[in-house]
């Protein structure tokens, strides 16, 4: 896919270094889908897919670990530990973090995103640089949290989890009328992309970044804020939302870089432990599936919900972009909820 000319000169940081040194800079995205994957989870595409115009997520991304969420989200993050929140978190991620296979990130408050904490690892400047987004909800039921690098040596490392921490699935009572089963719940989205900058802010300076010798470097990802909202049935077992007002932040210097299109999380069934998955779309592009949207409530009368998001495709000014990421949101009328839950029932 082509750049839009209006943003050639805008995006030359991150944009020109593919035709140039074959993603050696700014921009891991290579020109195909296997330059940002990491081929130790990521299975070979097939050539000749039979298209379905309406796919049934569960079916084509499996659970593989039988905790209930998709393979296509959980990607290369084997597990978290937030037990230590917020001073730090624990991570398990398939691919060169740090040692040993758990791995403790510092907090990285510089790297938060709205309603989101951040962390880090590198170890030092030619290794990767791995970026960890996560929250937990106010009574400790639910939680999530996205992990990305900024790419390097052509592959991208991603994934995301999210858990109900304590407590079983209890939804609200059902009644008639509004707020009686049918609620909504809304807050802060925060994503972790593949589109990345080797003169990121956070990362560690390369001494002599004119070396001879010098390997790819590795970069800081882009992130992604927005804000999220699902109207929920319980009587019904249903769920749909779209994440709005999505912005990408420019690595270098945390500015907006590019406002993004909505993406809308199309209407699809909770199971009866509380979990649900379904199918991700950009705003008024009907049956053409970005990717997938994952979570599970917990708290009493399920007053909180977690989960997260991975999509790709998404913006017409670069090509394969990838993006992780999560939420944990508040019911609407209960404490704490967002601001535009003032024009939903309680």
């Amino acid at each position: 896919m082509t750049p839009r000319v209006v943003y050639a000169l805008a995006l030359a940081f991150l944009v020109a270094a593919c035709a140039s040194d074959g993603g050696s800079g700014d921009n891991p995205i290579n020109g195909g889908e296997s330059t940002n994957r990491n081929p130790l989870t990521t299975p070979t595409p097939d050539p000749d897919p039979d298209p379905d115009p309406d796919p049934d997520p569960d079916e084509e991304n499996p659970d593989a670990d039988g905790d209930g969420i998709l393979d296509a989200i959980t990607k290369d993050l084997a597990s978290y530990d937030i037990s230590a929140f917020p001073t730090t978190v624990t991570v398990e991620v398939r691919g060169l973090d740090s040692t040993p296979v758990e791995v403790v990130y510092a907090r990285n408050a510089a790297l938060d995103q709205p309603g989101y904490l951040a962390y880090s690892m590198q170890e030092d400047a030619l290794d990767r640089f791995f970026l960890a987004l996560g929250n937990v909800s106010a009574d400790g039921s639910v939680s999530a949290i996205a992990v990305g690098d900024g790419g390097q040596f052509n592959r991208v490392i991603q994934g995301a989890r999210y858990s109900r921490d304590s407590g079983t699935f209890d939804p609200p009572a059902i009644g008639t009328g509004p707020g009686a089963g049918q609620v909504s719940y809304a807050g802060d989205y925060a994503g972790i992309t593949n589109i990345k900058s080797t003169s990121g802010a956070q990362l560690i300076p390369v001494p002599d970044p004119t070396a001879p010798g010098l390997p790819d470097l590795p970069g800081q990802p882009g992130t992604v804020r927005g804000t999220i909202f699902f109207n929920v049935n319980f009587a019904e077992m249903t769920i749909n939302g779209s994440i709005n007002g999505r912005e990408l932040i420019d690595p270098r210097d945390g500015s907006v870089f590019e406002s993004l299109n909505d993406i809308v999380l199309i209407l699809d069934e909770i199971n009866a432990d509380g979990t649900f998955a379904g199918d991700v779309e950009l705003d008024g592009q009907l049956n053409v599936s970005l990717g997938n949207y994952g979570g599970v409530f917990g708290g009493t009368d399920a007053s909180y919900v977690a989960g997260a998001v991975e999509i790709e495709g998404w913006t017409e000014t670069f090509s394969d972009e990838l993006e992780i990421g999560v939420f944990v949101l508040t019911q609407c009328g209960r404490p704490g909820d967002a601001p535009i839950c003032s024009v939903a029932a309680p």
